[in-house]
């Protein structure tokens, strides 16, 4: 049989004899792939860089991509094999083909899709137009750069990558690359911070052309509910964060303070609220006077009672560092808003960080639409189809493997609580390890990791230990994974992307290990989505190596308590605390259909996310778009008209390009101001939205009549700060000061959540349940309590605190940032 015959026979045997079509539709074109096979094998090297300089040329040249494909994915597909010793498989192909076309396609753990992207990317690339490959974090973004650039090099094409740290000069040189590579993140704060640029030189990315989203499903579903968020320096005002610190020390959890039942939000009981008045000798401290007191006390509480040294962040190096939910790995440069991060700093004796003032956000979700070819690739994408379709039109192509995969998906063991699940973990590890077949344990946290592994060092199991404070050494550990007899413990840092081979970083002792049944992941906490889940057990088992997994379960484990899983469960199928695992079927199947629950909040935490970030997302277009056009020397003339006189004298003085020139600046600083401030009110507004819901209205609907108004006088407001800044130039022979007169450059940022919950702002609940008297009752205070709410808030905003939580809720306690 042929190469064509052998397509023609996957594509059959793999799509179920007919089922799916959209994968029969790319077979003409594998065929015709695999028939240019042979003669690119008898091809001498020259002879190959001749036909990619050739294809190259002819897509300068304004032929159309889709005219060179079956040739350009054959060349890549030779380049591959010679210049990497890697020949991609006919599936891959496939996927590439899938992703050339715009779909995300779905390839099981293992199968390549690092490869498989290759042969789109560089054919998107050859128009001189530039690809971007959005990684799942800085440690991806490097290594596929480097693998995959001999092919990309050998094609007449640049590749480079982005990581945290980078200088501007180093960016702009990456984004000039024809490939690059980089995680999502970095690629929104470099957009965000462009469109804060007073010079076209000061620019590091080009118009956006095409992007191929890596781990899909994860950066465009999970992370999509991630703000991005870029402030300013403004000074470093401190508050009374040390004084509040030292009264909540002083007040005792369950009598004094109390969190809900998902652990989302703290608040003061009426004893603690007495005390605390007692501590602080402030009188009532509910009265319109305290609010500034009553904000601060609760971020000091919210620090104290949900946020968790070595879980939400880790102190290294006289700092706070957050720890990054999705990767498992220290965010730099990342704040909580609202004054959490002071708070936290305060409660850990750290020196304080500077205050900000916000700039600039986007949603990654409106982010990622700013590219005109969006496609991607996952293991995980079938779950999440109808969201991807919805939010992005983009639709899934499910590729099978290459070869079956033959892991063994283990049923969970349940346990009625912690420490009898750790000590079934430390002896389930202890059996595996005695016959040397290598074991990777995915935890939750650092503070996890570190706990386990210390069990495991009491029992006499050396193990390696991978998380956000061992980041330093993540490419050893991961590339000994697979080795006999190695116990790797780690946080979501090898969830995703983790290429673990079995026999060590050679491969050297695979027959032992596939022997031994591979690698076995255990997995210690279920996550908030099954697709999380389904990426750590797909560590194993990868391109049809053996391999197993499963799962150690609590009752007690935070996610089911947070969620109120536990509470789920029907009393009579609730044992009573017992050291053996819990065999029965029915705690599992509530697990896993709570599991699904939480899936469906999260899915309506990122569709109501994207309603209210959507109407915004339309206003930063309209004055980004006028924003860019001052950039490139379209000056609107105001200061002609409201102000000739002084121009024309400035004009004497200056002459008339450089007046221009500060005219230029002074109008791209007033663009910012208002804009930030527009997005300080809306902050404001979508904080406490909810409580219009007492009076029968829509929070949605409000929500954008008021942006429209804040809108309309920040456009109003441009000319005016214009003309304001002009006037009160100090304007001499020797010119004009334009760093003084600008705002500053953005010198940190940060990233939060937002939800849509009815009293979302912890403030308006806690001032309502003062109030007393149930429904009516607080419908009738509704107005007065949004101007003492809103009175807080300004306060808080008068500090330069960025603003956003899931929970926002600055006086009755924070929510969780996660």
């Amino acid at each position: 049989m042929g190469l064509a015959e052998r397509a023609s026979e996957l594509v059959r045997r793999r799509a179920g004899g007919g089922a799916d079509r959209r994968l029969r539709q790319y077979q003409g074109r594998l065929e015709a792939v695999n028939a240019l096979e042979p003669q690119l094998r008898r091809a001498s090297e020259a002879e190959l860089r001749e036909e990619a300089w050739s294809l190259r040329s002819r897509a300068r040249t304004g032929t159309a991509l889709d005219d060179v494909l079956v040739a350009f994915f054959a060349l890549v597909r030779e380049v591959a094999r010679r210049e990497l010793g890697m020949r991609p498989f006919d599936v891959q192909v496939i996927g590439g083909l899938g992703i050339h076309d715009g779909r995300i396609v779905q390839m099981q753990t293992g199968e390549g899709k690092t490869l498989a992207a290759v042969a789109p990317v560089a054919l998107s690339a050859l128009g001189g137009l530039g690809v971007h490959v959005v990684t799942f974090n800085d440690y991806l973004a490097r290594r596929d750069a480097v693998w995959m650039g001999p092919v990309y090099s050998f094609l007449g094409l640049t590749v480079a990558y982005i990581r945290q740290g980078m200088s501007p000069a180093e960016r702009r040189r990456a984004y000039r690359a024809d490939v690059t590579y980089l995680t999502a993140k970095e690629a929104g704060f470099d957009f965000l911070r462009d469109g804060l640029a007073y010079e076209l030189a000061d620019l590091v990315q080009r118009p956006f052309h095409m992007a191929v989203v890596d781990e899909a499903d994860s950066i465009l579903i999970d992370e999509a509910r991630v703000p991005l968020v870029i402030a300013g320096a403004m000074g470093s005002e401190q508050g009374q964060e040390h004084v509040m610190r030292g009264v909540v020390e002083q007040l005792e959890p369950g009598l004094h303070f109390a969190t809900d039942e998902h652990r989302r939000n703290v608040y003061l009981t009426e004893e603690g609220a007495s005390r605390a008045e007692e501590l602080l000798g402030s009188g009532d401290l509910y009265a319109p006077d305290n609010l500034p007191s009553l904000t601060e006390l609760n971020l000091a509480l919210h620090a104290e009672a949900l946020m968790r040294r070595d879980v939400d962040y880790i102190v290294r190096r006289d700092r706070v560092e957050i720890v990054d939910d999705f990767t498992g790995r220290v965010v730099d440069d990342r704040h909580w808003p609202d004054g959490l991060q002071a708070a936290i700093e305060a409660k850990e004796g750290v020196r304080a960080s500077e205050q900000g003032r916000v700039l600039g956000s986007i949603t990654l979700q409106h982010f990622l639409r700013q590219y005109p070819r969006l496609s991607g690739m996952t293991a995980t994408a079938e779950p999440a189809a109808e969201e991807l379709r919805d939010f992005y039109g983009l639709d899934v192509l499910v590729v099978p493997p290459n070869r079956a995969c033959v892991r063994v998906d283990h049923p969970d063991v349940v346990f009625t609580h912690q420490d009898a699940k750790r000590c079934a973990l430390v002896a389930e590890i202890d059996r595996v390890h005695r016959t040397d077949r290598p074991v990777l344990v995915g935890t939750l946290t650092v503070e996890e990791s570190e706990r386990l592994a210390a069990d495991l060092l009491v029992a006499g199991i050396d193990c390696s230990v991978l998380n956000a404070r061992r980041d330093d050494h993540e490419a050893r550990i991961i590339a000994e994974a697979g080795a006999p007899g190695v116990v790797t413990i780690s946080t979501n840092m090898a969830g995703r992307g983790t290429d673990i081979r079995l026999g060590g970083a050679r491969g050297q002792d695979y027959e032992q290990v596939a022997a031994l049944g591979g690698l076995y992941v255990i997995g210690t906490n279920r996550h908030e989505s099954r697709r999380i889940d389904d990426q750590l057990r797909g560590r194993a088992g990868r391109q049809g190596d053996p391999g197993s997994s499963r799962f150690f379960i609590s009752l007690e484990d935070e996610l089911l308590v947070r969620y109120g899983i536990d509470q789920l469960i029907p009393v009579r199928w609730r044992p009573a605390p017992q050291a053996e695992p819990v065999d029965n079927p029915v705690l599992r199947r509530e697990i896993d259909r709570a599991q699904r629950i939480i899936e469906g909040q999260n899915h309506d935490i990122r569709h109501n996310l994207w309603r209210y970030a959507h109407f915004i997302e339309q206003q930063r277009r309209i004055l980004s778009e006028r924003r860019r056009q001052v950039l490139q020397g379209a000056i609107p003339g105001v200061l002609l008209d409201r102000v000739p006189a002084a121009r024309e004298r400035a004009r004497h003085v200056l002459g008339e390009e450089s007046l221009c020139g500060v005219e230029r600046r002074l109008t791209l600083a007033a663009i910012d101001t208002c804009w930030s401030d527009h997005l300080a009110r809306m902050s404001e507004i979508r904080d406490g939205i909810h409580l219009v819901e007492l009076g029968g209205l829509s929070p949605l609907t409000e929500f954008q009549k008021q942006a429209v108004a804040s809108f309309e006088q920040a456009l109003g407001a441009i000319d005016d700060g214009v003309v304001d800044a002009f006037t009160g130039l100090q304007i001499t022979s020797a010119g004009v000061d334009l760093d003084e007169m600008a705002l500053r450059g953005p010198s940190s940022t940060w990233t939060y959540l937002v939800s849509d919950h009815a009293f979302s702002d912890r403030l308006a609940a806690t001032l309502l349940s003062r109030g007393g008297g149930g429904f009516s009752a607080a419908a009738a205070l509704a107005g007065p309590l949004l101007v003492v709410w809103a009175l807080s808030k300004r306060w808080q905003r008068g500090r330069g605190r960025a603003v956003g939580s899931e929970q926002a809720d600055p006086a009755g306690g924070f929510g969780r940032h996660r």
